[in-house]
């Protein structure tokens, strides 16, 4: 487990400066120099490509990265192979996003977005297949370095723009640039670390691919509609219009800021470790499954009871310079989606096991039921209680997925080797939260904070759950 130690490290590290360095200017600097219309539009935007582009994953990704650790003698075939779908469906997920842009009258500032965070993300998913090799080959200190740059060029030059007077347009031109640096940098790595990059076109390697892709190319798009279309169906049903979406994209690019630690722990480092413990050692996997579940619950629980409790009390720190209203809508959205963001902790580990197990169906199915709830529910709640109804939306909809996904996983994968962490994890969490709700009015929330990881900290390493070896080494 030290592999998987060192590489969650690499990419926990990384990620963590990329966002925070993100946050700094979509939280801190964006509310103070653009209009809530305007940077509504900004988040629009992000959503929107984001979710077509998804189309250029097609499931691939995963299965790519599986092939790849499975054989490594095969790793340039694989990635030139994935290359070529993937450069055909860009240009496709591409026209789409501006089509769609158009289609659904968004204003032509708002469209002028898409069209540079729309190329944006098709390099970046160009990029992410480079990436896939550094995680195959259980080497993420390349990712790492990729990424520091990439969203340290963002943070510099973008920065420097705002406070220089430019607008959100020039800004998105920047995050261009950077995605450009970032695919010239996974390039070279691959090429000068891993493998060169000529390969053999092969019919074979793409049906391969396409076999085990195609079926999670389903479940992923409903992965990603669950997850982003909430901020367009809040544009165009919430009677505030974009401005919601500014309520709402604060505190859910916040709180989607912790998710790199799942990020980087169990989808990046130890989904080749369950992928190999499935096929090759399945007499570890119950106790890699365990460990996964474990240290995901210890960190996930914890952090939604203090997002939820301290939710008012942070949005008034950090927006500051926003009206009270505006700091109240802000902070009646974060109290839900802190709960969301500490249980998509958990839920990472049901969706990883799934494409570990290659369970392509029941991750469809799952996806699919969750994505068509989601939808459901907002359509319900958003016009009703705008930003909060596709909050009160994610909680439910992570609460649907953690219930059907652990289910699953128990009745035909694997099952926990212990569960006693988890009902420590709750007491102690509880405990915590309710310390919080007492001490909120008299101390401030910068002493809160630290006293809360103390008190966490200290009560579960009492309980002899900090522990860090893994029992079957």
């Amino acid at each position: 487990m030290n592999r998987i130690i060192r590489n969650t490290s690499s990419l926990f590290s990384a990620h963590l400066i990329g966002r925070l360095g993100s946050l700094v200017i979509t939280a801190w600097l964006m509310p103070r120099f653009f209009t809530e219309n305007a940077q509504g539009g900004y988040f629009v935007a992000i959503a929107l490509t984001n979710l077509i582009a998804s189309l250029t994953e097609l499931g691939m990704q995963n299965p790519l990265i599986r092939e790849m650790t499975l054989h490594p003698e095969k790793t340039r075939h694989y990635l030139g192979n994935a290359l070529l779908v993937r450069l055909v469906l860009s240009v496709i997920a591409y026209t789409l996003m501006i089509v769609a842009g158009i289609s659904l009258g968004y204003s032509s500032i708002i469209v002028m977005m898409i069209v540079y965070l729309g190329l944006a993300e098709i390099v970046n998913s160009i990029a992410q297949l480079y990436r896939c090799v550094f995680r195959a080959h259980e080497d993420m200190k390349y990712e790492g370095i990729t990424v520091i740059v990439e969203r340290g060029l963002y943070f510099l030059i973008g920065g420097a723009l705002i406070l220089r007077g430019y607008d959100l347009l020039n800004v998105c031109q920047v995050l261009l640039i950077a995605s450009g640096v970032n695919l010239f940098m996974s390039v070279g790595f691959t090429k000068y670390r891993f493998t060169p990059l000529r390969f053999e076109p092969s019919r074979k390697i793409v049906t391969v691919l396409m076999q085990q892709a195609l079926p999670f190319s389903i479940g992923n798009l409903f992965n990603l509609l669950y997850f982003r279309v909430d901020a367009i169906m809040l544009s165009k049903l919430s009677p505030y219009g974009v401005e919601a979406n500014t309520w709402y994209g604060l505190p859910y690019t916040i709180v989607n800021a912790f998710t790199i630690l799942p990020g980087a722990f169990i989808m990046g480092a130890m989904f080749p470790v369950l992928s190999r413990a499935f096929e090759q050692e399945r007499d570890k996997l119950a106790e890699t499954y365990t460990y996964g579940v474990r240290w995901m619950a210890i960190t996930g629980v914890p952090l939604a009871v203090g997002l939820a409790t301290l939710s008012h009390e942070i949005s008034a720190v950090l927006f500051a310079t926003k009206s009270f209203d505006t700091i109240e809508k802000i902070a009646s959205a974060w109290t839900w989606l802190g709960i969301s963001g500490g249980m998509l902790f958990l839920t990472s580990v049901v969706l990883t096991v799934l494409r570990a197990a290659d369970k392509r169906r029941a991750f469809s199915i799952l996806m699919g039921t969750t994505a068509l709830l989601n939808i459901l529910l907002n359509v319900y709640l958003i016009p009703r209680y705008s930003h909060v109804g596709a909050a009160i939306a994610m909680v439910v909809s992570e609460t649907y997925i953690l219930i059907i996904g652990f289910y699953y996983i128990s009745k035909y994968i694997t099952k926990l080797t212990a569960i006693g962490f988890i009902f420590k994890t709750i007491v102690i969490s509880i405990l915590m939260g309710i310390g919080l709700v007492l001490l909120k009015g008299i101390l401030s929330v910068w002493i809160l904070i630290p006293l809360a990881i103390l008190f966490y900290g200290g009560g579960m390493y009492i309980l002899g759950e900090l522990r860090t070896e893994f029992e079957f080494e």
